[in-house]
């Protein structure tokens, strides 16, 4: 075996003594960090599970548990907040503990046998509202309260799916997941946001694609079984399995299911149409106004004014303004306006949503002159 040279065992006996006087410089803080390390996990695992233990020697004893708030679950059922920021369901009338500690529980006001959980790792289940018991352990990401039987989760590719009771996924998980936004059936219909075009769809309970990601907005009719839907800043109308009734086209539109028809605006023209189409009333008002203009002006009374003899301001929609004829029925400037004033015997001023800049004079036969 070849000996090492004079110069390499002085290279290595100074790298020796170096190393050395490193590690003896370094040994008790390295010492100190690694038992303090230790220590603290050992606190931290005897905390946990002292609170564990304590927890069930409380349960088995039948002693109080303290906690700062309570809400209402289920029948003799209670969500009990505790100051470590934990929550538990627990029997009002036995004290028992039904369900482990989590961060939260939720309490909706429309009840479902179903509510969800977050457990203590952040992960979201379900537990039974009238047993207090877990019956879908905590494992997804982000969840929503069931709605006519389904509810939505965040699955492990990070979309949206539905799972029904027995924590099956009914409905894939292929809709984006956008935060804020509540995941909910509702007569069937469950309506969905694009992630990236932030445009509006809607599916049914089997899943199938009832209106595609293309609209502005989607929403159900006040005390009707219609929905609204927009596109383009245009109105339209769906029926209850959301087939398309009216398409966007209209500047507003009023559904009255009971009677199956609806009052469309357009252009300043409001008409009653039937569902299949049949315009039942062409020309629809709402409320008419008397027009008329200052004749004297007065410092230190009342103006003098006088009505027009055959022009009344008329209203289709609410903020929908514009002048008729009274004589024919012909509508001298159109109701698309936010208010009409007459400035004079022989002009009409119209504002477009109030602003005084982008008035529109007309004459008394409906010329625009401004």
């Amino acid at each position: 075996m070849e000996k090492k040279s004079r110069f390499s065992r002085f290279l290595t006996k100074v790298g020796d003594v170096r190393l050395g006087q490193i590690w003896d410089k370094f040994r008790k803080p390295f010492n100190f960090c690694w038992k303090t390390g230790l220590a603290c996990f050992a606190v931290i695992f005897v905390i946990q599970l002292g609170e564990e233990l304590i927890d069930t020697c409380k349960d088995h004893l039948g002693l109080k548990h303290y906690y700062w708030a309570d809400e209402d679950l289920g029948k003799n059922i209670e969500i009990r907040h505790f100051s470590n920021n934990q929550a538990a369901a627990y029997n009002k009338i036995t004290d028992e503990r039904l369900s482990p500690k989590v961060r939260w529980i939720s309490c909706v006001p429309e009840r479902d046998s179903l509510t969800v959980f977050c457990d203590k790792e952040g992960k979201r289940g379900y537990l039974n509202v009238n047993t207090g018991k877990v019956v879908i352990d905590g494992q997804y990401k982000h969840a929503w309260h069931f709605s006519e039987g389904l509810a939505a989760v965040v699955a492990d590719n990070g979309k949206v799916g539905f799972i029904n009771y027995d924590n099956e996924m009914v409905i894939p998980a292929v809709y984006d997941y956008v935060i804020d936004y509540d995941y909910l059936f509702k007569d069937g219909i469950c309506v969905l946001q694009d992630g990236q075009t932030h445009k509006y769809g809607a599916i049914d309970r089997q899943g199938f694609q009832k209106l595609p990601m293309e609209y502005s907005r989607i929403f159900k009719a006040y005390e009707e079984s219609t929905w609204y839907i927009r596109k383009d800043g245009k109105c339209g109308l769906a029926d209850a399995d959301m087939n398309v009734i009216f398409e966007p086209v209209y500047d507003r539109v009023r559904s009255n299911s009971r009677e199956n028809n609806a009052y469309l605006t357009r252009d300043g023209v409001k008409q009653l149409v039937s569902f299949d189409g049949e315009v039942l009333l062409p020309f629809v008002i709402d409320q008419t106004w008397p027009l008329k203009y200052m004749v004297k002006y007065h410092d230190d009374s009342e103006d003098e004014y006088e009505l027009h003899p055959y022009l009344v301001e008329v209203m289709v929609d609410y903020g929908c303004c514009g002048v008729m004829d009274s004589r024919n029925g012909k509508m001298v400037v159109p109701a698309i306006y936010s208010d009409i004033t007459m400035i004079s015997k022989d002009l009409l001023m119209a504002e477009i949503d109030g602003d005084e800049e982008n008035n529109v004079i007309f004459t008394t036969s409906g010329v625009v002159v401004k």
